[in-house]
């Protein structure tokens, strides 16, 4: 497997496949060093690698994930996309609650 270095390079790449990967891969290895990486991804021109993004960072979870997420909701057009932001946040809330 790729470390988390070279998946979080992989974001940029010109491939959305591979970005969608990586953002996938990113979200299960749940490393909190992808976070900063995988915000602007929240802006990705395919909608696959957004809502992988916005996957990876729910999974991730921390406090600093919330605006970002907020704000994607706002700016994001497709509907797959904003749901899983509402999801993300609301896993996000429910972590928040139980610790």
């Amino acid at each position: 497997m790729k470390s988390v270095t070279e998946l979080i390079k992989d974001l940029k790449k010109e491939d959305s496949n591979v970005r969608r990967f990586a953002a996938e891969t990113l979200g299960t290895v749940g490393d909190e060093k992808a976070v900063a990486a995988l915000i602007p991804v929240l802006k990705d021109n395919n909608r696959f690698v957004r809502q992988e993004a916005v996957v990876a960072l729910g999974n991730i979870g921390g406090t600093n994930i919330v605006e970002p997420l907020t704000q994607a909701l706002k700016d994001e057009h497709n509907e797959f996309v904003k749901e899983s932001i509402k999801k993300a946040l609301e896993k996000l809330q429910s972590k928040g609650k139980s610790e």
